[in-house]
């Protein structure tokens, strides 16, 4: 009981950032004012994705009517249900904490909540529970539904998480099971129909105009894949993310040698086989884990071409445009292996309490509070407040174009949306944004489009002003510069270090 209890305690310790009442909004997860939570309708809205029923309809109740203030809100529903579910669901698969440890503190799932992506991190959490309850076959009407709902709420979260936990069910009963046709049609196939019902909201969109759901997932090329395959072998094979500790996208480090253990404990376990059926569930995580290490790095070597031809020609692989999604199954298999191998040896609580150290080792920017993101809340600086009551408080409709895009404290609603000068102008440098921006012509252009206010942010989160993914205070001063010298644009001084302009026309 006590070995439990140290795991939970060093899990708490991990995410302790998050146990306060100061918003974790960074990376992909926002902060939301009341007033963007009112206009959030009561029926799932496509701009949402599968999100919808969640975070928009669940937010509207628990924000606007039960008046919980969104950073309290946010951890309610969604960053401490990970942690718990993440915990829970992965003690059911492994039935130890040293599993559980594993699966909700590497590299890989302390980066996806790090950078905000909540989505993806709670279905990866529910991925164990989904995977236990569908290699055991039921074809109950109680059990069925159950497990329905349960893949529903996870292909909630992320569909390519769920379709990914849905192969590796498939895998298993290649691997072990010995189910009929019959009973792994019923046990797999009612709950994926009843899933697939409740899931209309989104699918028919999908089916009647794919363009909707495809601005908002990102455009599928295999240009993009090999820009996206960041991770080398030996980091996926070790449960390594490539961004690891700093998650700065697309700033790759080296691999770390004391990763290597892991698979060298993980894949011991083949020295453990005793009798039939235990060889094959092992066997299984094994080929597990050996697949979504060769396929989380994408088109890296070696044989990076097959992962393109998979995404080329197989129905569906479109969605990985990201590799990093298969470490998930590295994830599953090591959260099984590592603490079925070291059960296997004589003392067995000293071996396993030497390997939490090790692992503390591994992750110890974690545990020393170094890692970024969600993992350094940050309160909403008082002149993005204000700025949103002037805006708000404004009854005509026009839009703010923000240089070089809006920060995620800055305020934008449906009366008053704001344009990133970094796609209106389609320049993705600042200095080609203010060439673009002290044109002749541009004010015309802004006029069309009805802004009324350019905004320069306080790039309080440094995510927006960058020299090298440095936060660089020239560049800022210079955007202020370049505005204050075109005549059209009259300066506001009462949001500073925010600077307002307004357009006059």
């Amino acid at each position: 009981m006590i070995f439990p209890l140290f795991v939970i305690l060093l899990i708490g310790i991990i995410y302790r950032a998050w146990f306060t009442l100061v918003p974790l909004s960074s990376g992909d997860w926002p902060f939301l004012f009341v007033e963007n939570i009112r206009e959030f309708s009561w029926l799932p809205e496509i701009r949402f994705l599968w999100l919808a029923p969640y975070y928009q309809i669940v937010t509207k109740i628990v924000v606007q009517y039960l008046r919980v203030p969104w950073e309290i809100t946010e951890k309610l529903f969604w960053f401490l249900p990970f942690i718990v579910l993440s915990f829970v669901s992965s003690y059911k698969l492994t039935k130890s904490a040293l599993g559980s440890l594993i699966y909700t503190t590497n590299t890989y799932i302390l980066m996806i909540v790090g950078g905000g992506q909540m989505g993806v991190a709670l279905a990866y959490a529910l991925a164990p529970l989904v995977l236990k309850k569908y290699t055991v076959h039921s074809t109950q009407y109680t059990a069925l539904i159950a497990n329905g709902l349960l893949l529903a709420t996870q292909v909630m979260f992320d569909p390519r998480i769920a379709l990914l936990t849905i192969l590796a069910v498939l895998l298993y009963q290649i691997v072990v099971g010995k189910s009929s046709i019959k009973n792994l049609f019923l046990s797999l196939g009612v709950p994926i129909l009843f899933t697939t019902i409740l899931h209309l909201y989104w699918l028919i969109p999908l089916i009647t105009n794919p363009s909707v759901v495809g601005r908002q997932i990102g455009e599928a090329t295999s240009a993009a894949v090999e820009y996206l395959s960041f991770a080398s072998f030996s980091q996926t094979l070790s449960l390594l993310h490539p961004n690891w500790p700093e998650n700065i996208f697309g700033k790759i480090y080296f691999m770390r040698p004391e990763f290597l253990v892991l698979p060298l404990i993980a894949f011991g376990s083949l020295l453990f086989l005793k009798n039939s059926k235990q060889n094959r569930t092992t066997l299984f995580f094994v080929f597990l884990a050996l697949l979504g290490a060769f396929l989380a790095k994408g088109a890296s070597e070696p044989f990076g071409e097959v992962y393109i031809w998979l995404f080329n020609h197989v129905p569906g692989f479109a969605l990985f445009r990201d590799p990093t999604k298969f470490y998930l199954y590295v994830a599953l298999a090591f959260s099984m292996l590592i603490p079925f191998s070291l059960e296997r040896v004589n003392k067995v609580k000293m071996v396993s309490l030497l390997f939490v150290i090790f692992w503390a080792f591994t992750i110890r920017e974690a545990l020393l509070g170094q890692l970024t993101g969600t993992f350094k809340p940050m309160t909403v600086p008082q002149e993005y407040i204000r700025l949103k009551d002037f805006l708000y408080r404004q009854p005509e409709q026009f839009q703010t174009l923000w240089v070089p895009e809006r920060q995620r404290f800055g305020f934008r609603s449906l009366l008053h949306p704001a344009l990133d000068a970094r796609l209106v102008s389609k320049q993705s440098s600042i200095s080609g944004i203010l060439a673009w921006i002290t044109r002749e012509d541009t004010k015309k252009e802004l006029d069309a489009l009805q802004v009324r206010y350019v905004v320069v942010p306080s790039d309080v989160r440094g995510e927006l002003f960058l020299t090298d993914r440095t936060y660089d205070e020239v560049l800022y001063n210079e955007a202020i510069q370049a505005l204050d010298s075109l005549s059209w644009l009259k300066r506001i001084s009462a949001f500073a270090p925010v600077i307002l302009y307004e357009n006059t026309r």
